[in-house]
């Protein structure tokens, strides 16, 4: 196996190789690589009308999913610093993905690479499940109440599997075409991905941002559910409110130095052209034939009775 690097190396120093002359700033812009996996933990929120008891388990699922994940991915990635040899070699791998190359300099043989990066790849495919159920749902639920284009059709659920099969199909080609764009020019790809940090956030912030200044004040409006951070949920919530900013911020950042038109982030641009699509979209048609969730007032009594039967 390859040698291992000491503790000082892995704990105390740094290394800036993205142009940017602070360290401060190269490590905030850094930060987003790292913002990127912990995205989604939204999801059991947008699978809530499929849970007995969504008031305890949303909850219990964002946050756990965030502590599990977040102690796993720091460990591992402690343990990939101590066995990183040249920094050169892996930036400049003809692999295009340094964390390829250290697996083969640390095996030294390519079947155990190969064996290694399995691992993330099985990840990140069990992720994209993950976000392919949360995403096909919420669309579904979106189709439902009339809010997507052809809503009869994309609302239909299959008589046999029991899902909406053709909201999961159209989301699948959505997403199989984005990946086709990294073929054709990775800044555009880049640019979808640094996008998807800014929207995402966008739509954490807004909703803890409402929390904060106006869901307290009317108790019986939004009573605390069984997972309440009480008197100190204000606190959690200026603390997200500031994260987020932060990472909002540096997520328009480009990654590296000096700014060229391949390097560029062009976030702003690509979230700009959506805003103008969402627009433009509810102007013709949203507004016409969406007005809102269907709620369901006997299914939500039966399903809290059954939660308290429980």
């Amino acid at each position: 196996m390859a040698p291992k690097q000491s503790a000082a190396f892995v704990f105390t120093e740094t290394s800036n190789e993205t142009g940017w002359s602070e360290n401060g700033i190269a490590w905030l812009v850094g930060l987003v690589s790292t913002v990127y996996p912990f995205l989604g933990y939204d999801c059991a929120a947008h699978l809530s009308e499929e849970m007995s008891n969504p008031a305890r388990d949303v909850p219990l699922a964002m946050v756990g999913s965030v502590v599990l994940n977040g102690l796993l991915g720091l460990a591992y990635c402690i343990v990939l610093l101590f066995s990183l040899s040249d920094l050169e070699t892996l930036l400049t791998t003809t692999t295009g993905f340094p964390f390829v190359q250290l697996f083969i300099n640390v095996t030294k043989s390519q079947p155990g690479a190969i064996i290694l990066t399995l691992i993330p790849t099985l990840i990140a495919t069990a992720a994209n499940a993950a976000g392919l159920i949360s995403t096909s749902r919420t669309a579904w639920a979106l189709a439902r109440d009339s809010g997507f284009p052809f809503p009869k059709y994309f609302s239909k659920i299959d008589d046999h599997l029991l899902v909406p099969k053709r909201m999961i199909l159209c989301i699948s080609f959505l997403q199989m075409l984005l990946g086709f764009i990294y073929l054709g020019s990775v800044t555009a790809f880049n640019a979808i991905l640094s996008m998807s940090i800014f929207g995402v956030y966008l739509s954490y912030l807004l909703p803890v941002g409402y929390m904060l200044f106006f869901g307290r004040k009317d108790k019986q409006l939004h009573p605390p559910g069984p997972f309440s951070m009480g008197r100190f949920g204000a606190a959690v919530n200026v603390v997200a409110i500031l994260w987020l900013l932060l990472a909002l911020v540096f997520s328009t950042f480009p990654g590296v130095r000096p700014v060229t038109p391949q390097n560029m982030n062009y976030c702003i641009v690509v979230m700009a052209g959506w805003f103008a699509f969402g627009i433009v979209y509810y102007v013709i048609w949203g507004s016409k034939t969406y007005f809102g969730p269907c709620i369901d007032l006997e299914g939500i009594a039966l399903a809290r009775e059954r939660s308290n039967a429980r």
